[in-house]
């Protein structure tokens, strides 16, 4: 895209929480690991399918082994953290499915297949505490040529920005604006890097930027700034089959 500047403003209201890293235990280490194994292979194939041509044979062939390896995975549903009855969960229960929630996350998520996956962590320097992301995206990801869809990066800043608000405590909160503006492109193939840190937070309320930098240089491909509002814990008691995780929103 040109160097121009395009400056896009999105209102958005999240009710995923954004209350800090997940937890990382797991009881069943195993199943865990095959299932991130088994999201490796599948991202493999989406990027194969979107960047080769193979005849119809091949295609034909593709086809029939990736409906076998469906009937492989016939089993339980999965039942998200939100799914299940707060008088079910006890501590062992609450960790797994923090780490399910971590692990099946769209833009994190190591078993989710759709996710790149992006590494958030968090850093400090003279200035403070911050968040950083990293991510590498193919071409599966591609909006004008060679470069990364505009809207995909909307995105990867929502998720690297909701990490803030754990960095003074906030508790549970929701994306209420996100503005992106868009520097210059942002290329395909290459490491990118974003930063996030808090610029104000005044009560139930607090003000994230961040950037997106590719190698390379200083400069910032995109840079945005988040608004996120704290809300309450939920309490889904009384609702037959429905619960929340203690201290989640």
């Amino acid at each position: 895209m040109p160097a121009a500047t395009v400056v896009v403003s999105l209102t958005v209201w999240d009710w995923s929480p954004h209350d800090g890293p997940a937890m990382t235990a797991s009881p069943d280490d195993s199943c865990r690991e095959a299932g991130v194994d088994l999201a490796d292979e599948v991202r493999a194939l989406v990027a194969d399918v979107n960047r080769l041509a193979p005849g119809v044979d091949g295609l034909l062939e593709a086809r029939r082994l990736v409906s076998e390896a469906r009937q492989m995975l016939e089993g339980p549903v999965r039942r998200r953290w939100y799914e299940v009855p707060v008088d079910e969960i006890d501590e062992d229960l609450e960790a797994r499915l923090r780490t399910e929630a971590g692990d099946h996350s769209l833009f994190r998520g190591r078993r989710n297949p759709l996710a790149p996956p992006l590494v958030v962590s968090s850093e400090s320097d003279d200035d403070g505490p911050f968040v950083t992301g990293s991510v590498r995206l193919d071409r599966c990801r591609e909006g004008p040529p060679e470069r990364l869809h505009g809207g995909y990066l909307a995105g990867l800043f929502d998720d690297v920005l909701s990490g803030v608000p754990s960095l003074v405590d906030m508790g549970p909160t929701v994306t209420a604006r996100l503005a992106i503006r868009y520097r210059r492109a942002t290329p395909l193939d290459v490491d990118l890097r974003f930063e996030a840190r808090v610029v104000r937070h005044s009560g139930r309320r607090l003000v994230a930027r961040a950037r997106c930098v590719a190698p390379g240089g200083d400069r910032a491909t995109a840079e945005a700034e988040a608004l996120f509002v704290a809300v309450p814990a939920r309490s889904q008691e009384g609702r037959p089959g429905e619960g929340s995780l203690r201290g989640d929103g």
